[in-house]
């Protein structure tokens, strides 16, 4: 999946709750690892850290649709 390729899917599952400058030190870690998953898990791991030390931060999951669009 192209770098590109994951902004779009991923401005079209958040919306306008999307926030660029938000996710893209996470995209370019693991896009930077070059689908080195190991590489990427550790370059991501500094940003979960910071995520998780931000007071009122709130994970949602949204639930999965019963049926996935075709691609």
């Amino acid at each position: 999946l192209s770098l590109p390729n994951a902004e779009i899917r991923l401005q079209a599952h958040l919306g306008n709750r999307f926030i660029d400058a938000d996710w893209r030190p996470a995209l370019r870690a693991v896009m930077d690892a070059e689908g080195d998953s190991e590489a990427a898990v550790i370059a991501i791991k500094p940003l979960e850290q910071a995520a998780m030390r931000r007071l009122g931060l709130t994970i949602r999951i949204s639930l999965r649709p019963k049926e996935l669009p075709q691609l």
